[in-house]
């Protein structure tokens, strides 16, 4: 993602940014990110170098006027295979990822700062994470995908199915996916599904909010405006008006962006 807007006396508008189902590595390049958690309206600088744990909580970014960030977002699960960390550790964090990589992922960023073109950019990122996940030893179970499937298909979620294909009881299931993605799998069902219906509005304006919440499985609109106001702090309508004013809106690039 790379903005520039030439305008610097005028202040850039937020960019909102509800709970999504999300783990990632995040470098910025250049310019400078802030994060403003919307329920204390505490404002942090979020490091060059974050490792993202899943959200639970509304922000708002702001970007520097000048801004290149290179963002990489994984699969349920994968980042824990990757630290070997409990993912509940990492929950609403923006961790400095050389407390956790060490000084090679400084050159990492070095490199990237170097890097003439965003395909080169690309080929750097998947040499190195290829490189480190070809290390780790194949020890594969059935529940590693489970994070996948509630991801592509929401309102699917069943725990008492989904824990059986796992070869698990429920008790051990639930304790198994809070390790992999930080939090529980029927919460994180609601905020695939949540997330499913932001886009699904944002992407299709004239879609009427009735016909959303049917395609992505709630029981009817109010079911679907609890879970705005809990994981976007606010209702449909509203934070799809705040949306409007996101940066990428606002330099017409926003139809290249998708999230789940």
């Amino acid at each position: 993602m790379h903005f520039l807007f030439g305008d610097i006396s005028q202040p850039l508008p937020p960019k909102a940014y509800p709970v999504n189902p999300e783990e990632a590595i995040r470098f910025l390049v250049l310019g400078k990110l802030h994060s403003q958690n919307v329920v204390t309206g505490q404002i942090v600088e979020l490091p060059a170098i974050s490792v993202i744990g899943q959200p639970t909580w509304r922000q708002n970014l702001y970007i520097s006027h000048q801004f290149l960030m290179v963002y990489i977002r994984f699969q349920p699960g994968c980042l824990f295979k990757l630290l070997k960390i409990p993912m509940t550790e990492l929950v609403d964090q923006h961790i400095d990822a050389t407390a956790i990589f060490g000084n090679e992922i400084n050159e990492v960023h070095e490199q990237l700062a170097e890097s003439e073109t965003y395909d080169g950019m690309i080929s750097i990122l998947e040499n190195y994470f290829i490189s480190k996940f070809r290390k780790l030893k194949d020890n594969s179970h059935p529940i590693d995908s489970i994070g996948q499937s509630i991801l592509q298909n929401p309102q699917g979620f069943n725990l008492e199915r989904i824990a059986k294909e796992a070869c698990f009881s429920h008790r051990q299931f639930e304790k198994r996916f809070q390790q992999l993605t930080g939090i529980m799998p029927k919460y994180f069902a609601r905020i695939c599904r949540f997330y499913r219906a932001y886009e699904l509005k944002e992407y299709n304006p004239k879609l009427d909010w009735l016909s959303v919440a049917v395609r992505t499985g709630y029981n009817d609109y109010q079911h679907l405006v609890k879970d705005f106001k809990e994981f976007a702090g606010t209702t449909p309508n509203i934070l799809i008006s705040q949306s409007s004013n996101n940066p990428e809106r606002a330099l017409s690039v926003s139809d290249g962006f998708r999230g789940v």
